[in-house]
């Protein structure tokens, strides 16, 4: 359970609210927090309330009807469905197809409303709102059964935000948690992943390219392909696996296993109780299935065609994706996103080579060359702190970038042969349509109606501008490929059947239509030939034969070459195939799991519920309580303040338009209670407005014994009581690429300050000349970060962290005489700024080199600000969460192998040179111990920092400049992922001081040294 040592004052997080949203890092995109400045209403149901901004009520009465429907479902396939209502929060904020669920502070869905119709993996779905509602209801019905020890613990402590032992059932590898969802989205549905071809693709191409993860690869969170995506991937289909041979009902039995468990992260207990068969032993027999089935598939795909082998024209990465070649054939342009670096659309020679980068990205681009030789591309950006969306822009050959339109909510570009415009995809309200938009102007035109039956992808003109082809997702997993006059109407359907049929082309003749398809249950090529003028496809054909799988087709101008995406164990790359028609093959038969039909018109239900306007008070209130811990406070070996027990929670409603926190303890003696609350409001959008209130006790450290009174010597002790009340503003300005935020605080405080005798009360024989001191501070603190961490990065490259904060703090109760006084006077000023800068470059090993450096400074003037003002010295990061020895604290001037205040003073300084690198990539873990080995770092580092002033003052000593601290040294950092959740970075590092020191330094240190 957490513990406080001290209970700080909690206006302390209003002093550097810019600088604690620096430390947080650059938003990811797609992950954005709802807009809490939205006209939010809410919809109930029997088991759901439904919460959604004005204009998507038609679609939340569609959640909330599929919510109903998943709830019946799943209450006959999981254990003890939750109590209460469960929140879903839909949105549409961000041009990104996402769903996330939560279990605390209570259970909570979060849907992104646009639909997922850019590749092959959540593509295969009977309805969006159907799969991603089904999906996380599963997380909720999984996490927050309790079994016999979460029921106990949250009866006493309510739901407190930890695994074990508040959610037993979540206390697992991320790919049980997974699994069972993307399971149960699949068996409960005519669709879903399991059922798709995606997931069979990964594991398929894993198997026969010898990178099929073991388990515990599986269980930890190494960037090494798939990534984030190895939790979905291998779980659905291990889990899929396990219920072939062992039965759907096990998946119960192995929740109520898990939960039930006094000793928990037993995986392979839990699993022989419900499936009779450990993981460990089940993965090792599912993985020998696999290479005997997919051996065999080699062999029988071999026999029939000769197996596609494509001539690779880039490295490889996570995504090579949308090759294009420029209109003289010149060039080829593709978007690509490798782990360690920034997105960015690359162009190469069409024979292949080292290419280069065009422009730098903010997501995985579309793309499309103007006939100029520019590049139309789209990409997702934030239009205010909140709202992520999607625009075109147009990329000149030297790099240069200009943006076409802004909030146009645009995907999938592609220019008309004349070059006057581009067709375009454009969101809204849980779907999208075809529009034209004029270039470069931006104007846009609607080429189809907004329909939530109908979602579009990848529309491209042919070659006379005739006509556009576009990919067609329809309810019931008719994904399809459709032909289209210029004026927007469908002329022809290409395609008709529930495989995912994707990304057409047209050959440079316009005679053939290419497009990617699953309809084997293994991506690959097809086309037809279409007649210039009716449109009328002629024969199926497909032209490749592969065993991993392959999308976006694209064809030179000169008709010699085909261009695609092509799938490998290491991820995407770009490869390249002879264009010969005569050479493609009769199509294999369509996969049986295609075939079915769906009834389209189930998916037009809606709920009838009531609704109203959104109430925040329904999910703020606190639900969970944790004890609170106080250490005591000694003065002269006496501990003049008793240790204080209390507790302390939190709290925030569904959209994040409130936030509090209150934490308070209670002792014994004197200074009874410590503690307070803050409160945030978000409802505005931009500012934050903040407000908090605290009180603590403190005693000093110094006995004021030598009080003579009748020949006895009376020992007294001093106790200082800070009472505070602040309130503050904070500023954010959110892009894809930069976090900037201005804040404004200010605070009463008052200090009173009581005498104790030796038995520790107050005391009524002696008076302090000025028992209570109140004082006004006022704060200013500006960031600014623009630092990126890629998927293989050992900490932050390429960009630079700022933070400045200036502050007044003036003594309000002081008498005229006394203004100024050292001594007597605590006003003060002070100045404290940093600075940090990194940049990356390619070197031997998994990720990039860093070449990092940081500089901190402050100033400060005034009486009250004295020789401790600043303290420098000592080892930055976080403490360890056990008790190892001094740890130290997360520092402003760190020099590392000195104490932390070595030197102090008004004036202080610190900085930094340091080297970063690689040193090798685990990806192991002791089998299904909850303890995953991600990867070992290095760095030498050379610190250097001086604190000093006043020279010289009327209390006190004189602290004059004396040598500037300076030490070298290096560390090794080990990234660990612990009990399946915790991601966290080991630093262990030898310092050696070279001024004033005491030899050669250890520390054990967590998280980056800055």
């Amino acid at each position: 359970m957490p513990r406080l040592h001290k209970i700080k004052p909690l206006f302390e997080a209003l002093l550097v609210p810019g600088l604690l949203l620096l430390f947080l890092g650059l938003p990811a995109p797609g992950l954005a927090q709802l807009p809490p400045d939205e006209a939010w209403r809410t919809l109930e149901t029997e088991h759901f309330r439904v919460t959604y901004p004005h204009g998507l009520m038609d679609l939340a009465q569609r959640v909330g009807e599929r919510a109903e429907t998943a709830w019946d479902l799943l209450s006959r396939e999981l254990p003890g469905p939750p109590k209460g209502k469960v929140d879903i929060a839909l949105s549409d904020h961000a041009d990104v197809s996402n769903g996330f669920a939560r279990v605390h502070p209570s259970n909570r869905i979060y849907i992104y409303a646009p639909p997922p119709v850019d590749g092959f993996d959540l593509a295969h779905m009977d309805e969006w709102m159907e799969l991603v509602v089904l999906h996380e209801l599963v997380h909720i019905f999984h996490q927050d059964y309790p079994g016999k020890v979460g029921g106990i613990v949250r009866k006493v402590f309510g739901r407190y935000p930890l695994e074990w032992p508040f959610f037993p059932a979540a206390a697992a590898p991320d790919w049980t948690v997974e699994g069972i969802a993307v399971y149960f989205e699949s068996s409960l549905t005519r669709a879903g992943r399991v059922r798709g071809s995606y997931h069979e693709m990964a594991v398929r191409t894993a198997v026969l390219e010898d990178r099929f993860e073991s388990i515990d690869q599986a269980s930890g969170d190494s960037p090494v392909w798939p990534g984030g995506q190895r939790y979905y991937i291998y779980g659905s289909l291990f889990l899929q696996h396990l219920t072939e041979v062992h039965g759907e009902e096990a998946l119960a039995r192995f929740v109520q296993a898990v939960a039930g468990q006094w000793v928990p992260y037993r995986l392979d207990a839990a699993a022989r109780e419900a499936f009779g068969i450990s993981f460990s032993r089940a993965w090792e027999e599912w993985h020998g299935a696999l290479r005997i089935r997919y051996e065999a598939l080699r062999d029988s795909l071999a026999g029939w065609a000769p197996l596609t082998r494509g001539e690779a024209l880039d490295q490889g990465g996570y995504y090579s994706w949308n090759p294009a070649p420029s209109p003289d054939g010149g060039l080829l342009a593709y978007a690509r996103v490798d782990g360690r670096s920034d997105p960015q659309i690359r162009v190469l020679p069409p024979e292949g080579g080292e290419g280069e980068k065009l422009t730098r990205t903010n997501s995985l681009s579309n793309l499309s060359w103007t006939p100029s030789g520019e590049v139309l591309f789209s990409q997702v950006d934030y239009l205010d702190s909140y709202r992520l969306r999607g625009d075109l822009f147009l990329a000149r050959r030297d790099g240069g970038v200009v943006r076409v339109t802004r909030g146009g909510r645009l995907d999938h570009p592609h220019v008309e042969p004349g070059g006057r415009r581009a067709v375009a995809v454009q969101e809204e309200g849980g779907t999208n349509r075809l529009v034209l938009v004029d270039l470069p102007g931006g104007d846009i035109h609607p080429l189809t109606p907004f329909d939530p039956s109908t979602h579009w992808s990848y529309p491209r003109w042919s070659p006379d501008g005739r006509w556009i082809a576009a990919a067609r997702w329809r309810p019931g997993a008719y994904f399809d490929v459709v032909l289209l006059d210029a004026q927007g109407t469908v002329r022809q359907q290409i395609t008709r059947d529930r495989a995912v049929d994707t990304s057409p082309a047209w050959s440079a003749d316009g005679r053939w239509l290419l497009w990617a398809s699953d309809r084997s249950r293994i991506p690959n090529l097809y086309a037809v030939e279409v007649d210039p003028d009716s449109g009328e496809p002629g024969p199926l054909r497909q032209i490749t034969n592969v065993l991993g799988g392959v999308a976006f087709p694209a064809v030179d101008p000169q008709g010699r070459w085909l261009y695609f995406s092509s799938y490998h164990a290491e991820g995407w790359r770009i490869e390249r195939i002879p264009f010969r028609p005569g050479e493609w093959l009769d199509p294999s038969p369509l996969h049986p799991g295609y075939l079915a039909d769906v009834d389209p018109t189930r998916y037009d239900r809606r709920v009838d519920a009531p609704q109203g306007p959104y109430r925040a008070a329904r999910t703020l209130r606190p639900t969970y309580w944790s004890p609170a811990f106080r250490e005591g406070d000694a003065a002269g070996g006496v501990e003049v303040l008793k240790p204080g027990f209390g507790l302390e929670t939190a709290g925030w409603d569904l959209v994040e338009r409130h936030r509090f926190a209150l934490s308070g303890t209670f002792s014994s003696g004197f200074g009874t209670f410590n503690g307070g609350g803050s409160y945030t409001f978000s409802g505005l959008g931009n500012p934050l407005l903040s407000a908090a209130v605290t009180q603590f006790h403190e005693a000093d450290p110094r006995a004021l014994g030598g009080v003579t009174q009748a020949g006895d010597t009376v020992p007294l002790y001093l106790v200082e009581r800070e009472r505070a009340a602040s309130l503050g503003a904070t500023f954010q300005r959110r892009r894809a690429r930069t976090l900037t935020a201005f804040s404004l605080a200010g605070s009463l405080i008052r200090e009173d300050r009581t005498l104790l005798e030796e038995d520790l009360t107050e005391t009524r024989r002696f008076n302090l000349l000025d028992p209570d001191t109140r004082l006004l501070e006022g704060r200013a603190s500006l960031s600014f970060a623009n630092a990126r961490i890629f998927p293989f990065s050992i900490g932050r490259e390429d960009g630079v962290n700022l933070y400045l904060r200036a502050r007044v703090r003036r003594e309000v109760s002081l008498a005229d005489s006394l203004r100024s006084l050292d001594g007597k006077d605590r006003s003060y000023r002070d100045l404290v700024g940093q600075a940090s800068a990194f940049k990356g470059f390619r070197g031997p090993g998994f990720g990039n080199h860093v070449l990092a450096v940081r500089g901190s400074w402050g100033v400060a003037s005034g009486p009250g600000a004295d020789s401790y003002h600043f303290e420098v010295g000592g080892s930055s990061g976080q403490g360890l969460p056990v008790s190892v020895g001094s740890l130290g604290q997360s520092l402003l001037f760190p020099v590392r192998g000195y104490d932390t205040a070595e030197r102090f003073g008004r004036y202080g300084w610190s900085a930094t040179a340091e080297y970063r690198f690689p040193l090798g990539m685990l990806n192991r873990g002791p089998g299904l111990l909850p303890l995953h080995l991600g990867w070992l770092s290095g760095a030498v580092f050379l610190d250097g920092g001086n604190a000093w002033g006043p020279a010289a003052t009327t209390h006190g000593h004189p602290n004059p400049a004396r040598d500037a601290l300076l030490s070298v040294g290096g560390e090794v950092t080990l990234r660990v992922l612990a009990l399946w959740f915790s991601s966290l970075d080991l630093r262990l590092g030898l310092a050696r001081p070279l001024v004033d020191g005491d030899g050669l330094q250890a520390y054990l240190r967590l998280g980056p040294a800055f």
